[in-house]
């Protein structure tokens, strides 16, 4: 399996899991950064830009990855739950994988833990791009677990 980690954080929860993950595969990383950053004031950042792009499906522009796709069959995407799905850079990013032939599995965190949001993440990400590969990964798991699954994909 050749593949590379994407993945969101505005608060680093989601980013300081994937650097503990990475610790044993050493993939290649990219982070999904929304070109024009949200608030560093969680209230802001939450109750205003967050909530409004999800209202209104917004798509907000992001940076640039400066990543060949084509060059990987996985994409192993990490991403918190915002307003009961992925935040709306991980869609824009979608957006960008029309072409990608390759597995997408994605890996969710949330402050509670209702399965709905995983399901509602999945349905959001196949409304953007219904051709992409999405394999469900994990949500709210421990980090051992998403070691353990990542290993076992390797393995098949």
């Amino acid at each position: 399996m050749k593949a590379f980690i994407a993945y969101f954080s505005w608060s680093n929860n989601t980013k300081r899991l994937v650097e503990e993950v990475n610790k044993k595969f050493d993939f290649d990383v990219v982070r999904i950064e929304r070109a024009i950053p949200y608030s560093n004031d969680y209230n802001e950042c939450a109750y205003v830009e967050a909530k409004d792009e999800v209202s209104k499906h917004i798509h907000p522009e992001i940076k640039n990855l400066d990543i060949d796709f084509g060059s990987y069959d996985t994409i192993l995407l990490f991403a918190p739950i915002w307003w009961y799905t992925v935040p709306m850079p991980i869609l824009t990013f979608v957006e960008e994988l029309k072409e990608y032939k390759g597995k997408v599995v994605l890996f969710a965190n949330s402050y509670t833990n209702d399965p709905q949001y995983m399901v509602n993440s999945k349905k959001d990400i196949l409304e953007v791009n219904p051709d992409i590969n999405l394999v469900e990964g994990l949500f709210n798991k421990s980090l051992k677990e998403h070691i353990n699954f990542i290993s076992e994909m390797e393995d098949k």
